[in-house]
């Protein structure tokens, strides 16, 4: 922590935080705490200091500073004083709107509008708009005392402390915070006894006036604007505020940044050269802006999606976050294990740099800070620390699923905060394959806004991308470079033949064969589109080795298990059949969808129910990853095909199986694939479907947001 030269220990007795709240279980006064507050809004003026030109707000960084040095004064107060001492009572006032009172004081360093924007950051930097009206909805009541009432509780000797610091301290805390160059003006503050008379004598009608002026902006400017630079300023200016309040709160250390700017280290962590890399992943590292990359799966899409968040960096414009989306929580697990922790002699591209955000994270933390030795009650600990950091945008390097992007549009509970970190951000989007029509309509909108808004740029990865799916990447990417793998990678990830047969998985001849490759040694998988079949194959099974007197494990994985089961059962899986595992052995996995996941497992041969034809492709990724055959068996039943769209579209389902009977006894060749599932959408009914129920979803959403 940085300390200044100049620090006003004579408001020592002014107390920010209680002895429960403050670090080390010691109370924070209020100079520390907004001393904290500024260090934290240097930091995030550091990565991103030509924001306020990008979004037309050019005093943006003076408003911020002087809002922030504000924003507390109120709880100065003789009331809010006594609360955070031992035994003191509940104080029923807003702190926020008492630091109105001061405004008057540096108003002179601020043009008219800018005056609008330091009480706004001001009076909302713990509650909304709305919040504040119900809570002071008299205040244009002449008989009303309350604020003065409010302001009584401001005694002399504090006052002129509070002046003093603000005569004495900013020069040399703007210099040792480094932000000499940020445009932030001195103000040239009242005489100490005007200053002090203003509080105590016009202190409740200042304060209503900046009300009712915060209230007619809200309402003029902010509801009824169209105006892009008033929109995006105003949750930049309390994106920032909450943000950088909440982490001095918390007392996480210094924002780290991205270790983004050199590829030689990311390439050394993984024992590659540029020489060694595949063409796409050499030109995903030359490109510039958003980008759909189509690469084969196990053909390095991960390292090239990472090398082209390192060409972002290099170019004229910094990477202040990088956001890494998948579909399922599992993915994201696994995914940020593998950016943040050394795997089989690989460095990690960003040891203690990746957050994880999803509902169960907490969880997944746990989980794995037991496996590193942890006690119990300190892993505990530890997790929710991590899932603490991670909310409070701590962390520069995120795994997340694309909806927690959508609080940002559809304006949730904490999306200024949300929004104002994802200004200049890289957003890889990973397997954007699995979301159906509806969900997808909502995440590409989001990624339109983000990109139009704040200067964000994305790239959208899969192995396969109907035209259906480009035609909506490109209205929501705008220009983008298409990045795809060579024919001859594609022709080295020819590894599975594909087998249609007729009949049922589980009918009793199909499952007997199964059984009898399992205990030739092979790790077999079975997938089944509903946890009752699942469950009803894995018995059968099991009866079906035991009469082999096979010791072969059957392993059933379904969503139905709770998160502390699941892991246990993936975690088995991955030490039997995992890509990288030494202790390979034969298995049978009878799994549902949730194998579709990126579980990193490589087994020897699958059989599937009938599916649509993507999640048929995703089932296939499971198995000879590592293509130590020449082709594995990818075999697809026929039967069951529902009646009903549960759980998948019958049409879909038989559209796939049209496809797969012209390909059948071949070597699947991934290049081909988009080309199949063109094929599937050349339904004019299938694709009319799919378009309608995207386009519904995104116009609602557009039109709601």
């Amino acid at each position: 922590m940085m300390t200044p030269r100049i620090w006003p220990d004579w408001l020592n007795n002014i107390w920010a935080k209680s002895a429960a709240k403050g670090a080390g279980g010691q109370p924070e006064t209020l100079a520390e705490h907004t001393w904290n507050v500024l260090e934290k809004l240097a930091e995030t003026i550091r990565l991103r200091p030509a924001l306020p030109a990008q979004i037309g707000v050019p005093r943006l960084w003076h408003c911020l500073f002087w809002a922030a040095f504000l924003h507390d004064f109120g709880k100065a107060a003789r009331g809010f004083q006594a609360r955070l001492r031992p035994g003191g009572e509940k104080w029923k006032h807003r702190h926020e709107v008492l630091s109105l009172a001061f405004v008057d004081w540096i108003a002179a360093a601020f043009a008219e509008e800018e005056q609008r924007w330091l009480v706004a950051a001001i009076v909302s930097h713990h509650r909304d708009e709305e919040d504040i009206q119900q809570l002071y909805n008299s205040i244009g009541d002449p008989s009303d005392r309350s604020l003065i009432g409010l302001v009584a509780e401001l005694d002399e000797p504090t006052l002129r402390g509070l002046w003093r610091w603000l005569a004495e301290c900013p020069v040399n805390w703007i210099e040792t915070l480094g932000l000499v160059a940020a445009g932030i003006s001195i103000p040239a503050l009242p005489p100490e006894g005007d200053a002090v008379r203003s509080v105590t004598d016009q202190g409740a009608a200042n304060i209503r006036k900046w009300l009712k002026t915060y209230h007619r902006w809200v309402d003029r400017t902010i509801n009824r604007s169209d105006e892009a630079a008033v929109q995006i300023g105003a949750i930049a200016l309390r994106g920032h505020l909450i943000s950088s309040d909440h982490m001095a709160s918390a007392h996480v250390g210094e924002l780290p940044r991205p270790q983004l700017a050199d590829p030689d280290r990311l390439l050394a962590g993984w024992k590659l050269s540029l020489d060694r890399l595949y063409d796409h992943q050499r030109a995903s590292l030359n490109t510039r802006g958003s980008a759909v990359l189509m690469a084969p799966t196990g053909s390095g899409k991960t390292e090239a999606a990472l090398l082209w968040a390192v060409a972002q960096a290099q170019s004229h414009r910094s990477v202040p976050r990088l956001y890494y989306t998948l579909p399922f929580q599992a993915s994201m697990n696994a995914m940020e294990k593998r950016l943040s922790e050394d795997q089989d002699g690989l460095a990690a591209p960003f040891p203690g740099q990746v957050g994880l955000e999803h509902s169960r994270s907490t969880l997944a933390y746990y989980r794995r800070l037991l496996e590193d030795d942890y006690s119990p009650q300190a892993a505990a600990r530890e997790a929710k620390w991590r899932k603490n950091l991670a909310q409070l945008n701590y962390y520069p390097v995120r795994v997340l699923s694309p909806y927690q992007l959508l609080k940002g549009p559809y304006r949730l509970k904490g999306y200024e905060t949300l929004l104002t970190d994802c200004f200049e951000a890289a957003f890889i989007f990973d397997e954007i394959h699995a979301y159906e029509a509806r969900r997808l309509a909502k995440i590409l909108a989001t990624v339109k806004y983000l990109r139009e808004n704040y200067a964000a740029r994305f790239l959208i990865m899969s192995a396969t991308l109907p035209q259906l799916l480009r035609d909506q990447l490109a209205e929501a990417l705008g220009d983008y470079h298409l990045i795809e793998a060579s024919a001859a990678t594609y022709a080295q990830f020819r590894r599975h033949a594909l087998i249609v047969k007729d009949g049922d998985v589980l009918h009793e001849a199909n499952l007997k064969r199964i059984a009898q490759v399992a205990a030739s040694g092979q790790a077999v998988l079975v997938c089944c589109n509903t946890v009752d079949r699942a469950q009803q194959a894995r018995q059968q099974l099991a009866d079906q080795l035991r009469q082999l007197k096979a010791e072969v494990k059957v392993e059933l994985l379904h969503g139905r298990f709770n998160a502390e089961d699941r892991l246990r059962k993936e975690g088995l899986v991955r030490e039997a059949t995992g890509a990288r595992s030494t202790q390979r052995q034969a298995l049978v996995l009878v799994a549902t969808q949730v194998v579709e996941v990126s579980l990193d497992i490589d087994l020897d041969v699958i059989y599937t129910d009938p599916a649509p034809l993507e999640a048929l492709l995703q089932r296939f990724g499971r198995i000879n990853r590592r293509r130590l055959k020449e082709a594995a068996p990818v075999c697809v039943f026929r039967e069951p095909v529902p009646e009903k769209p549960r759980p998948y579209d019958p049409e879909l389902i038989q559209a796939a199986l049209r496809v797969l009977d012209r390909n059948q006894y071949h070597l699947i060749d991934e290049a081909q694939i988009s080309g199949w599932l063109d094929e599937v959408y050349a339904d004019t009914e299938i694709a009319r479907r799919w378009l309608s129920e995207y386009q519904a979803a995104y116009t609602d959403f557009t039109e709601s947001t």
